[in-house]
């Protein structure tokens, strides 16, 4: 039974404590061999533990400035392509509208021509436009987006309504019965802006189209033609054969 007992007695590390005066009484401090193993785990433990929350916090930090380095390349990306569709509207500015249409669904009596009779005024003038034929009322639809720059009346051209547009392009409607827009007004392509009438120096209900490029009067069946080849538009606009014949010239 004593053996029994001599063996079951746990085993005590004792440590001795010696004072750094000299004379001074030292002391003892014994320590169960079990707290040292629970010390000894403990500290194993807490090492191993700062070892995982290192790594773990080293892979976070990288894996966090790798979605930064991406973000940013993606805003360097995005400020790209907001700085080249700055410049791409910028320079539509200093450029004709493309996919121009006509502004009314009518036939065409009188062409651009440098010298025309006029059967009113009987004498041969210039004739800046085309004179499309409608019956009154009909719609006049803005051929581009533009600001309408005049709306009233002119000596001759009756009722007229100008639109300007990029590039320096304005295309003016005269004779005009009604203009339901005003001076300012931003205009969409299609959008009505006024309607055929027979206001001013005209035998008949029609629309005189005019275009200027710059200042400079031009043939508006070519030019609405050259927006769209510059397009690659494959649909075409009225050409020479539905052009009636100039027997008699409806206006200006």
């Amino acid at each position: 039974m004593k053996r029994t007992a001599a063996r079951q007695r746990p085993r005590v590390w004792t440590v001795i404590l010696v004072p750094p005066r000299p004379g001074a009484r030292a002391r003892s401090l014994s320590i169960r061999a079990r707290t040292v193993g629970v010390i000894g785990t403990f500290m194993l433990l807490t090492v191993g533990a700062a070892a995982t929350w290192t790594g773990e916090t080293q892979n976070f930090a990288e894996a966090t400035a790798n979605e930064l380095a991406e973000s940013q390349r993606t805003v360097v990306q995005l400020l790209d392509s907001v700085q080249m569709l700055a410049a791409l509207a910028e320079r539509a500015k200093y450029l004709p509208p493309r996919d121009m249409i006509m502004p009314v669904a009518g036939k065409i009596s009188s062409r651009f021509s440098s010298a025309r009779f006029h059967s009113i005024l009987e004498i041969f003038r210039a004739h800046r436009g085309v004179d499309l034929s409608a019956p009154a009322g009909t719609r006049i639809v803005a051929p581009a987006d533009g600001r309408v720059s005049f709306v009233g009346w002119r000596v001759g051209y009756g009722l007229m309504v100008e639109v300007a547009h990029t590039g320096g392009i304005v295309t003016r409607y005269a004779h005009c019965r009604t203009a339901p827009v005003k001076k300012g007004q931003v205009v969409a392509a299609g959008q009505m802006i006024a309607t055929v009438g027979s206001t001013g120096l005209s035998s008949g209900p029609h629309v005189h189209f005019e275009v200027l490029n710059r200042g400079q009067s031009v043939d508006p069946i070519k030019f609405l033609a050259s927006t769209r080849r510059a397009s690659g538009t494959t649909r075409e606009v009225p050409s020479e054969p539905s052009i009636k014949p100039e027997t008699r010239p409806m206006g200006l």
